[in-house]
């Protein structure tokens, strides 16, 4: 692998401390999802499960597993309490700081991670344009997106360097572009027999196109924040100089350095090339610095006075009404659940696709003229006679229920997350009124639905096939 690596060795200040950790395995970190539970109250919850969480000192909220844990097993990764992310992988996010509110564009997003961080980030408002050129990756993020609850996401599958202008102007945009990863062979080695300078220089094309569109679609005083998981200059300062060059006075770089994180300065020479002289104001993350996997980010501003996004001309979506009539979705879930009218202030159902209602925050900005994926989160499935949550609504909303609730045992959770039908104890069905849907919580965290069957006492689980783990950890 060393020697793979060896054309970088003058720019790596540590070369000895460099060849060690690519050849160490790569630490497990998650993040604490802040739309279900804060960073504290899910260490106390681990702990408690006997797992000792290692806080990343430099990004509140994030953590380190412990060696040989399967994260995507665990209970609270399907009740979706924590996502799972490379850490140096989390700093381009951090850096763009996408607030609530703010109209925002992934234009590489699956497998979601990134955009997950950033709908979290904003608090589940705005607006936040996930892209991505394949459909199949966008159904993993589309996953991720719903574990996590999202109502501010909507996606979109098209190439993103061919944007339409349509599109809009955005106050922010991340620019993840793909790359060829060699700065995640600690995780996957292979990857390095699929990468080679002649590769740099080929999908450098694709990502200069990509950084390209972006200035296009950003607001002026707006930011861009360029990322790869490579540490070739052909794919990221060549890439950045081009750019700049181009752009000339209508963009500039930003320090990309954050407290607590070790970085070295990007570079401003590569083999004899002169490179744009404020190239050191990106990071460079190299795996020795910080035990992780590698990482190249740059900060980009858009000159000019901030313009906002809010005078573009929006898409208006067909939004179905949230009254407290028995045979309408609201008043369904009041009625059923015992939830309070005022859970639902700030979102709205839209009637998106055969399939039922989306669930998206009402200040949703979507472009015109754009064919869309899907817009916030899969709310209610229609076609049954009483309105049915899916398992990512019931996961958000769960929490407010009052009644048509059962706490789970750890037995009976692991049976349910593995699709089982089980019998309750008589204490546990008095928050239960009569036949039908009912919330599964466990640890007071919501699961998902399942029905209760007064006749015969049992609940069936409505844990999605999908989601199922047989090995599930409780």
């Amino acid at each position: 692998m060393t020697d793979y690596f060896e054309r970088y060795r003058e720019i790596i200040e540590d070369w000895a401390g460099f060849v060690a950790a690519v050849e160490r395995p790569l630490p497990t970190t998650i993040w604490a999802n802040p739309l279900k539970i804060t960073p504290d109250k899910l260490q106390t919850l681990m702990a408690e499960g006997g797992m000792a969480l290692t806080p990343v000192p430099w990004y509140p909220g994030a953590f380190r597993l412990p060696d040989d844990v399967m994260p995507g097993l665990r209970w609270e990764y399907l009740a979706g309490l924590y996502q799972v992310q490379e850490e140096a992988a989390l700093l381009p996010a951090l850096l763009l700081n996408p607030q609530p509110g703010e109209r925002v564009l992934d234009m590489c997003a699956a497998p979601g991670n990134k955009t997950a961080q950033m709908g979290a980030m904003m608090q589940n408002r705005g607006t936040l344009v996930a892209n991505d050129r394949s459909n199949g990756r966008m159904r993993a993020a589309r996953h991720a997106f719903s574990r996590i609850g999202l109502v501010n996401v909507t996606t979109l599958i098209h190439d993103g360097a061919n944007l339409p202008a349509e599109m809009g102007l955005f106050d922010k945009i991340m620019v993840d572009v793909p790359c060829s990863c060699e700065g995640t062979c600690r995780k996957d080695p292979s990857v390095l027999a699929r990468s080679s300078v002649g590769t740099s220089k080929k999908i450098a094309r694709i990502q200069t196109a990509l950084l390209r569109k972006a200035v296009q679609l950003c607001r002026p005083g707006g930011r861009i924040v360029y990322a790869t998981c490579t540490f070739a200059p052909e794919e990221n300062e060549l890439v950045l100089d081009a750019v700049l060059r181009e752009a000339g006075a209508d963009l500039r770089l930003c320090p990309a350095a954050v407290p607590g994180l070790s970085a070295s300065p990007g570079l401003t020479e590569w083999q004899g090339q002169a490179l744009h002289r404020d190239l050191h104001l990106a990071s460079r993350i190299w795996p020795q610095q910080n035990d992780t996997g590698g990482f190249f980010v740059a900060v980009l501003e858009k000159s000019g006075d901030r313009l906002s996004v809010n005078d573009n001309q929006f898409l208006q979506m067909a939004t179905e009404p949230g009254d407290l009539s028995p045979g309408n979705w609201l008043g369904m879930l009041v009625e059923r659940f015992g939830m309070d009218a005022e859970v639902f202030a700030g979102v709205t159902a839209v009637r998106w696709s055969k399939r039922g209602l989306y669930l998206a925050h009402n200040g949703l900005q979507l472009p015109p003229g754009v064919r869309l994926d899907s817009p916030g989160l899969f709310f209610i499935r229609t076609g049954h006679r009483h309105a049915k949550m899916t398992t990512e609504a019931t996961m958000l909303l769960g929490q407010h229920a009052t009644r048509n609730v059962i706490e789970l045992t750890s037995d009976q959770a692991k049976a349910y997350l593995q699709r089982q039908t089980f019998t309750p104890a008589a204490a546990q069905t008095n928050l239960l009124t009569d036949t039908g849907f009912v919330i599964m919580n466990y640890r007071h965290y919501p699961l998902g639905l399942g029905v209760f069957h007064t006749k015969s006492n049992q609940i069936e689980s409505h844990f999605p096939k999908a989601w199922a783990r047989g090995d599930v950890q409780i």
